[in-house]
């Protein structure tokens, strides 16, 4: 009996010692990348010639860099064409695009793929590193410069809007999610609304609002920074997509979460009837009640209406009415029987449900008519009817506004 269980003992340390070599010889011969890093981290045609990126092969293998730009199209790639042996190695990037065109100031990622005659094994970290906040400090507008000055804690995609403070109207983009590296930066703004009709330097109650989130351990970041995003077009080789590598759970205003054609501010517009006579600034004369009709760039409408929106409108700077429920084609008519004489401007936000923005403003020249003529104090918020869509009913609202002095009109150019 002693001798049978001896033997079996026998057979199954034969069996465990030869699963345990076998999982020693695949760990010894198993192909991984490891000690990837680039530098330096910005490229400035200006100044640097090329990013290095390194990395070590634990195992021969051909190796191939693909570089992606925000959209998650590939733009360009590198292959080592023969196998490398084990060890460091890595690859130079002059900022080319496959068309060896130098490519547009902006972030772009890269992956690296390792692969022999036994398996295939790929370094990418976008969807596994960054999107988390960083604090934009020392935010500084010198109106005598018309410049603005801040600074990021680490490379970050930044978002920088003015408004007027104390919970009134956002008036500008400053910054649509643009990409910019660790340290102090600065830009000139011309102090404008996105109107162009505000001289917000006449202001002093303009604040500067900012996000940012951070960029992933794989981003290669080229300038010098612009205040415009431009994509690569006319791209003459194969489309390739980089495929994600999590599964992130959606957050509401998880602007790192969304795709680049979505991330942005939408593009609106305020519209008044063509008809009203013009002051000696141009600005439209209202003796009594207008349509205020309410634009979303034909580009973004879509989208709005995916995002979920509510449009609010300010007089002054000041909170009038808004709708928790937005629809377009829309109009709010404007009763300015109970607002000062003399000239008044009219902001249109329209707020996402995502975190993204709209706005628009116009100036009016409000002039009473001799005769007072008794009317309810009420604004309507209703879309406009069209040939295509048949008319919703109008939802009133009580309107807030009271008599406010009118802000400092731009300056003459």
């Amino acid at each position: 009996m002693s001798y049978l269980i001896k033997i079996r003992f026998r057979k199954s340390f034969i069996i465990l010692l030869a699963v345990l070599c076998l999982l020693a010889s695949h760990s010894l011969f198993a192909l991984s990348l490891s000690h990837v890093n680039h530098s330096p981290k910005y490229l400035d045609f200006d100044t640097t010639k090329a990013i290095k990126i390194r990395f070590t092969l634990d195992q021969p293998a051909m190796v191939t860099l693909a570089i992606f730009d925000d959209r998650e199209i590939m733009i360009r790639q590198i292959s080592s064409n023969l196998v490398l042996e084990k060890g460091e190695h890595f690859f130079l990037w002059h900022g080319k695009d496959q068309a060896n065109r130098p490519v547009p100031a902006e972030a772009y990622r890269y992956t690296l793929t390792a692969e022999n005659e036994r398996e295939k094994v790929e370094y990418d970290v976008s969807d596994l590193t960054g999107g988390e906040y960083v604090d934009v400090s020392n935010i500084v507008w010198d109106k005598s410069t018309n410049v603005i000055s801040y600074r990021l804690s680490k490379p970050a995609r930044v978002n920088l809007r003015a408004g007027i403070a104390n919970n009134g109207p956002l008036l500008a983009m400053l910054s649509d999610w643009l990409p910019r590296a660790y340290g102090k930066h600065q830009f000139k703004w011309d102090g404008y609304d996105n109107s162009k009709v505000l001289d917000l330097t006449q202001l002093e109650t303009i604040e500067i609002y900012a996000q940012a989130f951070s960029l992933s351990d794989n981003t290669l970041l080229v300038g010098p920074p612009v205040q415009s995003i431009v994509d690569i077009e006319n791209r003459h080789w194969r489309t390739i997509k980089r495929a994600p590598k999590k599964e992130i759970k959606k957050r509401m205003k998880g602007h790192h979460q969304q795709d680049r054609n979505k991330r942005g501010d939408f593009t609106v517009s305020v519209k008044l009837p063509d008809d009203l006579k013009k002051n000696d600034k141009g600005y439209p004369i209202v003796q009594e009640t207008i349509p205020i009709r309410f634009m979303i760039k034909s580009g973004d409408q879509q989208r709005v209406i995916n995002d979920r929106f509510e449009p609010i409108l300010f007089i002054d700077g000041q909170y009038n009415t808004e709708n928790e429920v937005g629809f377009f084609p829309m109009t709010w008519n404007l009763n300015p029987e109970k607002l000062t004489q003399g000239e008044h401007f009219l902001t249109v936000n329209l707020r996402g449900y995502d975190g993204h923005f709209g706005a628009a403003s116009v100036w009016i020249d409000v002039q009473h008519p001799s005769k007072q003529v008794e009317s309810e104090e009420t604004t309507e918020l209703k879309p406009l009817a069209s040939e295509s869509s048949e008319e919703k009913p109008a939802q009133k609202v009580t309107e807030q506004t009271t008599a406010t002095s009118p802000v400092v009109a731009p300056k003459e150019k």
